[in-house]
């Protein structure tokens, strides 16, 4: 019952949203470790990838719902919810988590790397923000599903 209830909210998504903030955090930071090496060409993790697949399942989430609140929307949810961990599996597939090289958006250098301290600390910093705001909404998620289980106002 507690599993349908999470299943049910948006908490699946939020965590997504915090692994993919975590590991595109690993990525930017391997790219700032190796701005001087010769011939590095900077990673990144597909983020209009992850967008997309985010608003596909953000729809999915919103359409699954519309059974609303109560009983009967918990029993449709409980029946959905291995159709929802199926769909969220492939909408999120694991290539969606690993780095590849990122195009060149900058200067080019002589040795074909496309590496900028300024465009990598400006893409942590962003990276940062979003990460922080996710984990202010899943924490926000827990409150509420913290007092509705001590049954607080």
């Amino acid at each position: 019952m507690l599993q349908s209830l999470m299943e049910s909210s948006y908490l699946p998504l939020l965590e997504k949203m915090a692994v993919f903030g975590e590991k595109r955090q690993e990525v930017i930071a391997g790219n700032i470790a190796n701005i001087d090496t010769p011939y590095y060409k900077t990673q990144d993790l597909d983020v209009a990838g992850f967008q997309d697949a985010l608003k596909k399942a953000v729809s999915l989430k919103s359409g699954s719902s519309e059974s609303g609140y109560g009983l009967p929307g918990l029993i449709s949810e409980t029946m959905n919810s291995a159709q929802n961990n199926k769909s969220m599996s492939q909408l999120f597939p694991e290539e969606l988590f690993q780095a590849a090289d990122s195009a060149s958006k900058n200067i080019t250098f002589h040795d074909a790397s496309n590496r900028s301290i300024e465009h990598e600390i400006m893409e942590m910093t962003k990276n940062k923000l979003q990460q922080g705001f996710v984990v202010g909404l899943m924490t926000a998620q827990m409150d509420l599903l913290q007092a509705v289980i001590s049954e607080r106002p």
